[in-house]
């Protein structure tokens, strides 16, 4: 399921209509509200995922590079990385920031838009600025030296954009709900990743909650559709004979499956059958994950199980 909120496509009716959006929004559906929002409010909670604006490349992802100069070059390399629900998080919070630009953008980019329809294209004016470089935008959406694209760096927009997240700022209360409006930035952009955020913080508060779809249809009761439980990935262990083994088993882990922000390599010492051993143990991965790392621990197992008979070979304790 996509993060932010999800726009889901409904079919117009047989005679034409055109086809209109439903918005939905994350929200956290806890058994105590109090409790939850207190958590949100604690940066202890938020484990790996805290201090974001303390690091000085999130703080230049944010707000562009000091020198204004090059901000405009920033800005296009940072709309090229971006993914669709990531653009439209960006074009919303220009909009926020700069409504009176909005016009002219449509202007601008009306002839490409057309064209682009004219061609096969089908979606809205937004939706072809996905389809394009950040060299290519329209003027306005950058701004002279990158003013429209990336906010100011005053103390509110710090912690508008960083990790801490903010009542009224990231996420409004309403029936006792915490709800994660589309229309408000938030530091962690897509819903996949803001849903392992929230999951993280409240598992660290202790909160029994559910992640529920808010329906943004403008009735009175909007629709609320729970989300499907999480499916639970066990951990993946190896037990070595020495320290040095099973840091070198971490490097072949971490070569295999890359760099995983929420991956977590716990060691520690064990005793085995009254010998002192190493133990690793894999958490945070997926299945797919964890299914590429135990391939590895098997290959690991083999070769080492092919080295030791090679030893005892040599030692001519076996043939």
């Amino acid at each position: 399921m996509r993060l932010t909120n999800i726009l889901r496509e409904i079919d117009g009716d047989e005679d034409g209509k055109q086809q209109m959006k439903v918005n939905y929004d994350l929200a956290i559906y806890p058994t105590n509200i109090k409790a939850a929002l207190d958590a949100l409010n604690n940066t202890k909670n938020y484990g790996i995922y805290a201090q974001n604006m303390r690091d000085p490349k999130a703080i230049i992802k944010a707000f562009g590079p000091s020198i204004p100069a090059q901000k405009a070059g920033a800005a296009w390399k940072d709309w090229d990385t971006r993914s669709d629900d990531e653009k439209a998080f960006k074009i919303t919070d220009i909009k926020n920031r700069h409504p009176e630009v909005w016009e002219t953008v449509s202007k601008e980019t009306e002839p490409g838009y057309d064209n682009w329809k004219s061609e096969g294209g089908r979606g809205t004016l937004e939706e072809y600025l996905y389809t394009i470089s950040g060299k290519s935008l329209p003027k306005d959406i950058i701004g002279r030296y990158g003013v429209n694209y990336f906010p100011m760096k005053t103390p509110d927009n710090l912690k508008k954009y960083g990790g801490k997240l903010e009542q009224d700022v990231h996420y409004i209360v309403k029936d006792e709900k915490i709800i994660f409006p589309f229309t408000l930035e938030n530091p962690y952009k897509t819903k996949p990743y803001l849903s392992k955020v929230l999951k993280t913080i409240m598992d660290n508060a202790n909160i029994e909650f559910k992640l529920v779809d808010i329906e943004q249809s403008g009735e009175d009761t909007p629709k609320v559709i729970e989300k499907p439980e999480a499916v639970v990935i066990p951990p993946l262990t190896v037990t070595t004979d020495t320290l040095d083994q099973l840091d070198k088993v971490i490097k072949m882990f971490q070569k295999e499956i890359g760099d995983v922000p929420t991956s977590k390599y716990a060691k520690e010492a064990i005793e085995l059958n009254g010998e002192r051993k190493y133990k690793l143990t894999v958490t945070g991965i997926s299945k797919d994950q964890r299914q590429k790392l135990l391939i590895t621990k098997t290959t690991i197992r083999e070769n080492n199980e092919f080295d030791m008979r090679n030893m005892l070979v040599r030692a001519g304790i076996i043939k």
